[in-house]
């Protein structure tokens, strides 16, 4: 994959990660530009980065979870990615997929994505079970 500054990238997500880097950086560049009084253009703006960090966000998760996927399938098999440990830890908890996608600043059908996987990954079938195996397995931390 060739990346925007015209060089090989390792991961397919590179480019598209340093391309919303570019986007944000751009959106802070105008925002400080932008005289105060102009508010359209502004919260204009300001839709903009939050939309593109949105966007960067699930491209690293989705990036996690390709990197896991590409480490070969005896790893996928027995291995959770990092951000898959953060939805499971925030699970464990007892939020909902909406609550857990408002925390990571995620998608709710990305949240479900890391669910399956990590159902998946784990023969569970349910986010009790697959929490009860990782507190077994001492994946995550015990809790008081």
């Amino acid at each position: 994959m060739i990346n925007i500054k015209g060089t090989i990238s390792e991961n397919p997500y590179t480019s598209l990660l340093e391309a919303l880097d570019l986007l944000i950086d751009q959106a802070h560049a105008y925002e400080r530009a932008l005289p105060a009084s102009d508010y359209r253009a502004r919260a204009a703006i300001a839709a903009l980065s939050r939309l593109a960090q949105r966007a960067r966000n699930e491209a690293l998760s989705l990036a996690d979870a390709a990197q896991v996927a590409a480490s070969g399938p005896s790893q996928a098999a027995h291995f959770l990615s990092p951000r898959e440990f953060q939805v499971l830890e925030l699970a464990s908890d007892g939020l909902t997929n909406k609550e857990i996608a408002y925390r990571l600043g995620i998608s709710e059908r990305t949240v479900q994505f890391h669910i399956n996987s990590i159902f998946n990954k784990t023969s569970t079938s349910s986010r009790t079970e697959a929490v009860a195996l990782a507190l077994r397995n001492d994946w995550l931390p015990q809790k008081r």
